[in-house]
């Protein structure tokens, strides 16, 4: 799961939400659908995972980003 893009693990449980969407109550087979949503909340952790990286990195890219913007206006005011 973890080398799964994020935009894969949202497809995965877009699938599996419309299983259950459309799935009948009376068809559904209880330990299939429990296993699938195991893998579902599997699935969830690791998004939230990536998620939460890739907010970290986004907040050092604009870090590095300000550092850069600040020396250039400092830069263009001593000249």
């Amino acid at each position: 799961m973890k080398s799964l893009s994020f935009k894969e693990q949202l497809k995965l449980l877009e699938r599996i939400n419309d299983y259950f969407q459309n799935e009948k109550q009376d068809e559904l087979d209880v330990e299939n659908a429990l296993e699938i949503y195991k893998k579902a909340l599997d699935i969830l952790t690791y998004a939230r995972e990536k998620l939460v990286g890739l907010k970290e990195e986004k907040a050092q890219i604009d870090e590095k980003y300000e550092k850069i913007k600040n020396q250039l206006s400092e830069s263009a005011d001593i000249d």
